[in-house]
């Protein structure tokens, strides 16, 4: 009986290793995180130094607005070569491939909604650069759940609090916010999920 059921444990196992991207590691979103609240801190300090009282327009200030951009594309990149350093060393230690159809059918989902989202916040930097914020969560937040279908179903929680983040940002319309739910979606909630998802699976 204990040889069936391990048997089918095992079965389990190797479905859902062929059908799930588990290499996915919680300590690159603690980086992520961490990344995200240095950046947030960053462009807040920035934009108080240039706005110390005064209502922030940002299609008034060119170098600014290039700033803030830089700042997010530094965070990306810092943020997605942990997360490949990390799936890549815990793939190693699973004795997982780090390339198949599961992992190209992940990022080809997470893609659409991530490009779909780039795009129109080239949109907005142009006409509404103040909901920007609010227009990433959003959109991250749909690639997340989105993605979820093809690794952990955990994330998608995740997904679903960026998805309301950003909405209630974009209600809110202020710029202070909108930068403090950015850091919110992007680095607490990050860190959180990466404590608990490498605590439940990796350590």
């Amino acid at each position: 009986m204990n040889q069936h059921l391990q048997d089918i444990s095992d079965i389990r196992s190797m479905m859902e290793r062929s059908s799930r991207f588990i290499s996915l590691s919680g300590l690159s979103g603690i980086f992520a995180g961490t990344f995200a609240l240095i950046g947030a801190y960053l462009a807040y300090q920035r934009i108080l130094d240039e706005y110390p009282s005064t209502y922030l327009n940002l299609q008034d200030n060119i170098p600014l607005i290039k700033y803030i951009v830089v700042d997010g594309i530094v965070v990306l990149i810092l943020s997605l070569s942990f997360a490949i350093y990390f799936s890549l060393r815990n793939a190693k230690r699973k004795g997982l491939k780090i390339w198949d159809n599961t992992s190209k059918r992940l990022l080809l989902n997470m893609a659409i909604p991530l490009v779909t989202g780039g795009l129109f916040c080239l949109i907005l930097l142009k006409h509404a650069p103040h909901l920007i914020d609010a227009a990433t969560l959003v959109f991250y937040g749909l690639a997340v759940v989105n993605a979820s279908k093809y690794t952990y179903d955990d994330i998608r929680y995740l997904g679903y609090i960026e998805i309301v983040l950003g909405l209630i940002c974009g209600v809110l319309d202020q710029w202070k916010l909108g930068l403090l739910f950015w850091a919110i979606g992007f680095g607490a909630l990050h860190i959180i999920y990466g404590i608990v998802m490498y605590r439940k699976y990796e350590s």
